[in-house]
């Protein structure tokens, strides 16, 4: 039994080995740096054109009276705050309110 323990340790030992010498005898990848020279020129002259400033100024009048006219569309109509939780629910105290109030409770007995 202890023979052939060794003969199966033998054959693993074989293999990495093999597998070593394999791992070994392959070509180191080759680097080709002119390419990547070439690529970093090409990305600097991108940036460089994506940086510059522009020749000519955009109008920014024209767009004024469109952004007006929107803002006027969307905001133009005043919407009351809502009222605020503190208030909710309780009867105000002046004096008119109180005879509108009283007035519609006589309306309420009427019908």
């Amino acid at each position: 039994m202890e023979n052939m323990m060794d003969q199966k340790v033998q054959a693993i030992h074989k293999r990495l080995d093999a597998f070593e010498l394999r791992v070994l005898e392959r070509p180191t990848p080759t680097t080709d740096v002119s390419a990547f020279r070439t690529e970093l020129s090409s990305l600097q002259t991108d940036l460089d054109t994506l940086l510059a400033p522009p020749e000519t100024e955009p109008e920014s009048a024209s767009t004024t009276s469109i952004d007006n006219m929107m803002l006027d569309a969307l905001f133009g109509d005043e919407i009351r705050p809502p009222s605020s939780s503190r208030h909710a629910g309780k009867y105000p105290r002046s004096s008119r309110a109180i005879d509108d109030t009283e007035a519609g409770r006589v309306i309420k007995r009427e019908h």
